[in-house]
């Protein structure tokens, strides 16, 4: 029977291939290896969300204690990431806080520098803690546009009484197995 030269060949290489996953294992050692040089491996910073809007983030400085019916101010740092365009910059206060004057609103050029300082006036008429709202609208090149909101914490006197009359009026129940909850109304519609 005549064999075929392409036969020969995968015969060949079918038995090498055995020999050679056949051989015993062989280990190399640190002492084998010389190692010039160590590397180090700079890892990435863990995998964070991040919340879709604008690239800007605050940081703010409160002016000392202040008491019912004082003046204060607060100074708002506004970072971006954006090589140009328009930051908008406007506050309000919560219902008992009254933020005045001509910074309640600011519209700042972004290709001036990504660190942007602002500072609001305010004044309340009552104890307790109240907040600054902060919205920044960025406007950029085409006419696109992303926001994003902030809140300064403001103590005005003795906010810890004030805030502790506020919980003592909230209706809370307690539980048979002992724990606080807070009944409120509600209405269902089903269609």
């Amino acid at each position: 029977m005549p064999v075929k030269p392409g036969l020969i060949a995968l015969s060949t290489s079918v038995a090498a291939l055995l020999t050679a996953c056949a051989q015993p294992e062989t280990t190399v050692t640190e002492t084998d290896v010389e190692l010039d040089s160590v590397r180090t491996v700079q890892l990435a910073p863990p995998i964070t969300t991040v919340k879709p809007g604008a690239s800007v983030t605050f940081s703010h400085t409160v002016s000392d204690k202040l008491q019912a019916g004082e003046n204060g101010s607060a100074t708002i740092t506004v970072h971006e990431g954006y090589p140009s365009g328009v930051l908008h910059l406007q506050a309000s206060g919560d219902e008992a806080l009254e933020v005045f004057g001509a910074e309640t609103t600011a519209r700042m050029d972004m290709s001036s520098g990504t660190t942007h300082t602002w500072r609001v006036d305010f004044a309340s008429e009552t104890d307790g803690v109240h907040y600054i709202h902060v919205l920044a609208r960025v406007e950029l090149d085409g006419g696109y546009s992303e926001s994003r909101a902030y809140a300064v914490r403001v103590e005005i006197g003795d906010w810890q009484s004030a805030q502790a009359k506020i919980e003592a009026a909230r209706d809370v129940e307690m539980m048979a197995n002992g724990e606080p909850v807070m009944v409120m109304p509600a209405e269902e519609t089903i269609e």
